[in-house]
């Protein structure tokens, strides 16, 4: 929230995996619900926080009302965005908790 400027946090869910067939993806932001998607199955734990920083850059976007129907599309400004802040926010927290860069990825039972 420090490193994004937020005043508060959207509705989350972590799923197994998430369908989307516009576009495969590890995350999603529904502004319109106000809610962030993130899958689990097969990860890092890193890569989660990485999707969960880059879909909260989306909701700050909402928040400042800079979202369209092109905002997630490849190479839009806005996605470039997210992008570049989750980044730095994953460059902040792999310094102050190095640590769980050791930590082993998160397997989906083949059920």
């Amino acid at each position: 929230m420090h490193y994004l400027e937020l005043d508060s946090l959207p509705k989350m869910k972590f799923e197994k995996t998430i369908n989307d067939s516009d576009q495969p993806t590890f995350g999603k932001f529904d502004n319109g619900a106000k809610t962030l998607y993130v899958a689990l199955a097969n990860r890092h734990p890193n890569d989660i926080l990485r999707t969960v920083a880059h879909e909260l850059c989306h909701y700050k976007q909402g928040v400042d009302h800079r979202l369209d129907a092109s905002s997630g599309e490849t190479g839009s400004s806005e996605e470039n965005e997210a992008h570049a802040r989750a980044g730095i926010v994953m460059r902040h927290f792999n310094k102050k908790y190095p640590e769980y860069l050791n930590s082993r990825p998160i397997i989906a039972e083949s059920k």
